[in-house]
C-alpha cells in the first residue's frame, strides 16, 4: 500500500511538473534547400521531338543534340530553392510537444537545350526552363534536449509533409530556319509555348534537426538542418501559351493537345490516341500519371515565441516594476 501512494505521488509530481512546463509556441523561418544529397532525380518537361509532332506528353528533360548525337539528362528536384515557415506548436512539457507548420516554397529554376532535326538538314532549337512554387503542411512531433533554466539546448522534429497546393511551370522558347504553323507543328519561326502542371495529393517525410538559444524566456533564436523526401503526383496540365510568330495557337490546337489530364492506368476506352482510336479531339487528352521530384536538403533560420501563463505572468510583474 505504502508503495502504490509513493507510486501515486510521484505520478502527481510528474504532473505538476509537466502543467507547470506546458507552452505554446509560434515559429517564424526561412532558408534555402538543394536537392538532396544526390543530384539524380528525372525532371520531366514537355516533348519536343519533330519526328512525332502530334503526340504530347512529358518526358524526362534532357539536352538532346540531333547533329552531334548527345544526350545528357537534367536531374533535380522541385524542393530546391528558397522557403519560409510559419508554425504553431504546444510543448505538453520541456522534452515533448507538437507542431503544425505552414511553408510556402519557390523553387530553383532548371533548364535545357535541345537541337532536333525536322526536315533534312533543317534543324531548330528549343530552350526549356522549369520551376514551381508550392504551399504545404507539415503536422510534426517535436523533442528537445532542453531542462529548465538551459538557454542553449538542441531539438528535432519529425512528421509528414503534405502539399496543398502547387504549380509547375514549363516555359518553352523555340527557334526553328521555316514557318511551320500548321498542323501538327504549329511553330512559326519562333514559338513561346507556357505549360502548367497541378499537383494531386501526396504525402511525403519531414524531418530538421537544430539548435535553439532562449535569451528571453518568451523567445529563441534557431538554426536548423532540414530534410524532406516527396514525390508530388501530377493531376493535370493545359498550355496557358502557345504563341507563334504573334499567332495564338492554342484554339487551332483544340483540347486535345492543350489539356491533358494524368491518369493511374491507359486502356481501349481512354481518351488517348495511342490506345484509342476513337478518342475525342474535342476532350482533354488522357496520360499516364507522372510525378515530379520534391526531395531537398537544407537550413533554415527563425525565431519561436513561447506562450504559457507562466511567462505572461511574468511580463505582468516586470510591467509593474517598470511603472514603479
Amino acid at each position: 500500500m505504502k508503495q502504490i501512494s509513493l507510486l501515486f505521488t510521484a505520478i502527481l509530481l510528474g504532473l505538476s511538473y509537466n502543467l507547470s512546463a506546458q507552452e505554446f509556441t509560434i515559429r517564424v523561418s526561412g532558408g534555402y534547400a538543394g536537392p538532396a544529397l544526390i543530384n539524380t532525380e528525372p525532371l520531366l518537361g514537355p516533348k519536343v521531338d519533330p519526328a512525332s509532332p502530334n503526340v504530347d506528353a512529358l518526358i524526362p528533360m534532357a539536352n538532346i543534340n540531333d547533329t552531334a548525337r548527345t544526350y545528357k539528362a537534367t536531374p533535380g528536384s522541385y524542393g530546391a530553392g528558397g522557403n519560409a515557415t510559419i508554425g504553431i506548436g504546444y510543448m505538453f512539457n520541456n522534452y515533448v510537444g507538437v507542431d503544425l507548420g505552414v511553408t510556402y516554397s519557390h523553387s530553383r529554376t532548371y533548364s535545357c537545350e535541345q537541337v532536333r532535326q525536322v526536315l533534312p538538314g533543317s534543324f531548330l532549337n528549343a530552350k526549356t526552363e522549369t520551376y514551381s512554387y508550392a504551399l504545404a503542411v507539415s503536422p510534426s512531433i517535436v523533442v528537445t534536449g532542453a531542462k529548465t533554466g538551459w538557454k542553449v539546448y538542441p531539438y528535432a522534429r519529425l512528421g509528414l509533409v503534405l502539399p496543398v497546393m502547387g504549380v509547375v511551370t514549363h516555359q518553352l522558347h523555340v527557334v526553328t530556319p521555316q514557318n511551320l504553323n500548321i498542323s501538327p507543328f504549329y511553330l512559326g519561326k519562333e514559338t513561346d509555348v507556357t505549360l502548367k502542371t497541378d499537383g494531386a495529393p501526396s504525402v511525403g517525410l519531414a524531418g530538421s534537426i537544430g539548435v535553439a538559444y532562449r535569451p528571453l524566456p518568451f523567445m529563441a533564436v534557431f538554426v536548423e538542418l532540414d530534410g524532406i523526401y516527396l514525390n508530388v503526383r501530377a493531376k493535370s496540365s493545359k498550355v496557358t501559351k502557345w504563341i507563334a510568330d504573334g499567332v495564338d495557337d492554342i484554339p487551332a490546337r483544340g483540347a486535345y493537345r492543350t489539356q491533358f489530364t494524368y491518369v493511374s492506368q491507359l486502356g481501349p476506352t481512354t481518351n488517348n490516341a495511342q490506345n484509342n482510336p476513337s478518342y475525342d479531339p474535342n476532350k482533354p487528352k488522357e496520360d499516364i500519371m507522372q510525378t515530379a521530384p520534391g526531395s531537398n536538403i537544407g537550413f533554415n533560420v527563425g525565431f519561436t515565441f513561447f506562450l504559457s501563463k507562466k511567462i505572461l505572468g511574468k511580463d505582468k510583474v516586470a510591467k509593474k516594476k517598470l511603472k514603479k
